[in-house]
């Protein structure tokens, strides 16, 4: 069995800890608004890993790590159309800065008795398709778009297919539904018709979707792609009629395995660099042109425009301090206002970028010719591969 990893908010140690044991992962963005988090009575308050910055900062990180991710927004939960909106085009941006998103679920939400709301009214069926219509089109059609079946009724399923969902999610026989015991899952003999009704053929997939099985590594770990192997055929979906059998786990990888240049350390002397930059730059740092939009979008912000992780500050009053100290003489800084800086996270984060930048454009401009770049620690990198 391969397993699909869901466990929620994980840091950047943990989601590099566990690549080696899980093909895949996954964990809802469900919206960006930041209303829904820090208004008391909304769907969200007084969570904290519902945090949009949090979750955004978990999506980011599995990017750089190379995982296949699974993600999505959840619809009905009291979000404007624009909250909606923004929590789409956050996906994507997302997904093409490190084209880790695997599949996007556009789920509706259903009230549960015994819950803070219970009664709210659940999602109108016109609206949740319009959302998962909006979602195909913002994404495009290279993308895994998919509504979990069970969540509607099982004859407006095709109604799903037509708006333009394209995966029914990990639909089993076996287990049931462990958000929703309450809706069980339709028989797969029930949705192989309604998908050959709307013309399309149903095919079993692994956790991990096949164009990341095509590409191996860095997207799947080497000490779990013989198990990724045994179970996909030539397409990269389920190999059909094959019989899991149990192979050895964790055996010894052979030794060290590095997409940069290790031997920097000895060899600069001699041959010099090859290159301007290490072989998997791209994968590390992202795309550009999303940079470069965020960067805009950032800068747009400060100058009076309006970012919704703006809205409400959440900062302590030792960071409002921190950040004032950095604005009005950043060489006087007491340490304990850089220890703070140095461990920003979330708003405070996003604050000390912008501040950084408004110096960067006070200083040289819009256009960087070169960086000076000190890492602290320069092992992880120069021995790795700069």
């Amino acid at each position: 069995m391969l397993p699909h990893l869901n466990p929620g908010v994980l840091s950047w140690a943990e989601l590099q800890r566990l690549r080696p044991v899980a093909p895949s992962m996954g964990m809802m963005l469900e919206t960006t608004s930041t209303r829904l988090f820090t208004h008391r009575g909304e769907a969200h308050y007084g969570s904290p890993d519902k945090d949009p910055a949090v979750r955004l900062r978990v999506l980011e990180d599995a990017g750089r790590l190379n995982i296949p991710f699974t993600t999505g927004a959840l619809v009905g939960i009291g979000e404007t159309t624009t909250e909606l909106a923004e929590t789409i085009f956050a996906l994507r941006a997302t997904a093409r800065r490190y084209h880790a998103v695997q599949e996007v679920i556009v789920q509706n939400f259903r009230a549960k008795p015994g819950t803070a709301m219970r009664a709210t009214p659940d999602l109108g069926l016109e609206e949740y398709l319009a959302s998962i219509a909006v979602t195909r089109v913002v994404l495009g059609p290279s993308a895994r778009v998919q509504a979990p079946p069970n969540l509607t009724d099982a004859g407006q399923c095709r109604r799903l297919l037509d708006a333009g969902v394209d995966d029914w999610g990990g639909v089993s026989p076996l287990t049931p539904d462990h958000v929703n015991p309450e809706r069980p899952w339709p028989s797969l003999q029930m949705l192989q018709s309604i998908t050959a009704e709307a013309g399309l053929h149903l095919r079993a997939r692994l956790t991990v979707h096949p164009e990341y099985v095509h590409r191996g590594e860095p997207w799947i770990d080497p000490r779990v792609a013989p198990h990724v192997a045994a179970l996909a055929g030539p397409d990269g979906l389920a190999r059909p009629g094959v019989i899991p059998a149990g192979l050895p786990w964790q055996e010894p990888d052979g030794g060290l395995a590095t997409t940069g240049r290790s031997d920097l350390h000895v060899a600069v002397d001699t041959q010099g660099r090859q290159a301007d930059r290490r072989g998997d730059f791209d994968d590390v740092y992202g795309d550009w042109d999303e940079v470069r939009a965020d960067a805009q979008m950032s800068a747009a912000g400060d100058r009076g425009g309006s970012s919704p992780r703006r809205c409400g500050s959440t900062m302590d009053p030792a960071q409002k301090a921190a950040l004032a100290a950095a604005e009005h003489d950043p060489a006087c800084l007491q340490d304990e206002h850089a220890l703070t800086l140095m461990t920003a996270e979330g708003e405070l984060l996003d604050r000390l970028c912008a501040l950084a930048d408004d110096l960067r454009r006070e200083t040289v401009g819009d256009v960087v010719s070169y960086v000076v770049n000190r890492n602290i620690n320069f092992t992880n990198v120069c021995y790795s591969g700069c």
